[in-house]
């Protein structure tokens, strides 16, 4: 079966890898363009780098669905796999193969429709993340689904570790529903589209911290705003001194609970073991400070070198 893949996105590339070391013939990479110019301190994508080791040819229109039909058609292959693209595809495009599409999307669907669903499981408090193959339709992340496979992450695990661990499993997840696929058998099950939530990008101002939030909340902020935007607050500093803008993180559950009577947001403590920040409804810890411009630091060199005190306040 020759499969053409689309993919732009490290989570595809699992199941790139996975095809090609299963034998399956893929004779196109279809992949978004570069819009960045490169340098040496700018690798290339992981996928593309994938693609130039195994010998594939990697195709990246501006537009697939303007652009893309008569190269996909003159490829000749059987299926599409599409998974971390990042376009919507054309009726037209799905119509190119003789067995339609699959897609490989990173939430146990209906749930977390879009571009980021992995970290907005995490955001939600989510407990179990899953991976879900589904059909292709000119709709986001709305085909049936064929399979799903799903596991309770580690509750400290961040948005990188979840997604490279789904990642893997949505490759095994492909390879073992390949062949019911080209065979027409499968017993794919429609959505419910009633159970269905939105995953949008996610936006850098979503990494401030609500010090209003619960603990876990926060927690799970920290959690789902790797790798970026990451979680920051401006540090209100005494005497009349501007605002810092401080990425913080790692953050632990220091406690739960009526830990102090201080507004949310208050530095309670801040020592070399850590700074201590009153939240909503208990203490946050903090073990990683980044100024604005700066390196990150434990918190014991960013004391020595910045005055934060208790009754400081971050917003």
């Amino acid at each position: 079966m020759k499969i053409v893949v689309m993919g732009t996105g490290g989570f595809a590339v699992p199941s790139f890898r996975k095809l090609l070391d299963a034998g399956y013939e893929v004779p196109l990479l279809v992949t978004m363009p570069i819009r960045t110019r490169r340098t040496d301190r700018i690798p290339l994508p992981e996928i593309r780098r994938a693609a130039e080791q195994y010998g594939v040819p990697i195709y990246d229109p501006d537009d697939i669905n303007r652009d893309g039909a008569e190269t996909l058609r003159g490829v000749g292959a059987d299926l599409l796999f599409i998974c971390d693209y990042g376009r919507i595809l054309s009726p037209e495009i799905i119509g190119v193969f003789p067995l339609g599409g699959v897609n490989l999307h990173g939430s146990i669907l209906p749930k977390y429709r879009g571009a980021a669903p992995i970290n907005r499981a995490i955001l939600a408090g989510e407990t179990t993340l899953g991976v879900s193959l589904i059909h292709i339709i000119p709709a986001v992340d709305a085909g049936p689904v064929i399979a799903i496979d799903s596991y309770e992450p580690d509750p400290n695990d961040t948005a990188p570790v979840i997604e490279h661990r789904l990642a893997e499993m949505g490759g095994d997840l492909l390879l073992a529903n390949l062949g019911i696929v080209a065979g027409g058998k499968d017993s794919a099950i429609p959505q419910d589209d009633t159970l269905a939530c939105k995953a949008p990008k996610i936006r850098k101002e979503e990494g401030r911290i609500d010090w209003h939030l619960s603990v876990r909340e926060i927690r799970n902020l920290y959690r789902g705003m790797q790798p970026w935007p990451k979680t920051f607050s401006d540090w209100i500093r005494s005497g009349g001194k501007p605002p810092v803008r401080l990425i913080l993180g790692p953050l632990e559950i220091a406690g739960t609970g009526a830990e102090s009577f201080a507004p949310c947001g208050t530095v309670i403590k801040a020592d070399r073991t850590g700074i201590l920040v009153q939240a909503g409804d208990g203490v946050i810890r903090i073990e990683g400070v980044q100024p604005s411009g700066k390196k990150a630091m434990l918190p014991g060199p960013f004391l020595s070198g910045y005055r934060m005190k208790a009754g400081d306040i971050l917003q």
